[in-house]
């Protein structure tokens, strides 16, 4: 029998691939045009934010669950399985027909099951993915300007950059100022009363 899978897992990927770039405008008065470069991981930058791991969390909290549903309806198959196996020889044919009919039902239900989890997440992890990030570039090319940048090069995921100096690497620097533009709230302690106020909207692959 083929095991069917499902991937549960709050990884921020595939967020940009190839090169993300704010070019400067000279400065007024004919100022020399920006030459420097640097390359971020944007997606690991986004993953180590605080509002980055918060997000993870929420959607292993979701998902998890369906998680250990699966792996359970999983085992109950092989089970089945095993059971079909061992009793060729003592088991009717009627009774071993009903009981690959069983297994193959449930082998289409995990399957569908499994499919739907999967879209679910990528769903999940896609709107805040396109939060982080939509939070994230204006930060980025802030920084950028401020600092002459002529290009920031993406060197995640499948980037064509074979070699960079590690003096160029912005990631910490970006993970450092998105936490401080976006703070996030830490948890009161027991026994403290919060105000209350309306919670933030949510924001959510690889080699």
């Amino acid at each position: 029998m083929k095991k069917n899978s499902v991937v549960i897992t709050a990884v921020l990927y595939g967020v940009a691939a190839g090169a993300l770039a704010h070019a400067q405008t000279p400065a007024a008065g004919g100022g020399p045009a920006p030459t420097k470069i640097a390359v971020i991981n944007l997606s690991e930058a986004m993953a180590r934010t605080k509002e980055g791991q918060r997000v993870a969390a929420e959607i292993n909290n979701k998902f998890g669950p369906k998680k250990a549903d699966f792996d359970k309806k999983q085992q109950d198959i092989e089970q089945l399985t095993e059971k079909l196996n061992k009793g060729r020889a003592t088991m009717s044919e009627d009774a071993q027909k009903s009981l690959a009919a069983e297994i193959q039902r449930k082998n289409t239900d995990l399957k569908r099951y499994g499919e739907d989890s999967q879209a679910e997440m990528d769903t999940d992890e896609a709107k805040a993915t396109q939060e982080l990030q939509g939070k994230m570039g204006p930060l980025l090319q802030n920084y950028a300007i401020q600092n002459n940048f002529a290009i920031v090069i993406d060197v995640g995921q499948q980037s064509p950059v074979l070699w960079y100096a590690s003096a160029t690497n912005i990631t910490d620097v970006m993970v450092a100022l998105y936490d401080q533009a976006h703070p996030v709230a830490t948890a009161a302690p027991a026994g403290t009363s919060k105000p209350a106020s309306p919670s933030p909207a949510p924001p959510t692959k690889k080699q």
